[in-house]
């Protein structure tokens, strides 16, 4: 367990670290956490997680906690719904189609990645 993300085993993450939460014309340094998957439905990619606890974030969104905005990591930026915060003021990510992360896509690199060799 991580002291910023106390309450999440950190076992299926696929992102843990920095971003810049782009808010209402505000950017907001933030400590985040995201997992994606592929819906088998309709195939879309969908990206969830939470902001680590954040003063900054929580005066912006006190007054509507739904709300649109891009989240911003070293990989890319991607448009997201921030939306309430959980019991330890961790506010949820909900994203779709491609992450703000780097999402492995060719079979060599799934490999390496899963240990296998």
């Amino acid at each position: 367990m991580s002291e910023r993300f106390p309450h999440s085993p950190h076992a299926g993450s696929d992102y843990i670290g920095e971003a810049t939460i782009v808010i209402r014309g505000t950017e907001v340094p933030a400590e985040i956490e995201l997992r994606g998957y592929r819906e088998p439905i309709d195939g879309v990619y969908r990206w969830i997680g939470r902001i680590a606890p954040n003063d900054t974030l929580t005066a912006i969104l006190a007054d509507k906690p739904r709300v649109r905005a891009t989240i911003r990591t070293p990989h890319s930026a991607r448009e997201a719904y921030i939306g309430d915060p959980d019991p330890w003021n961790r506010y949820r990510i909900m994203g779709k189609s491609t992450p703000p992360y780097h999402v492995p896509t060719d079979l060599d690199e799934v490999e390496i990645e899963g240990g296998a060799t």
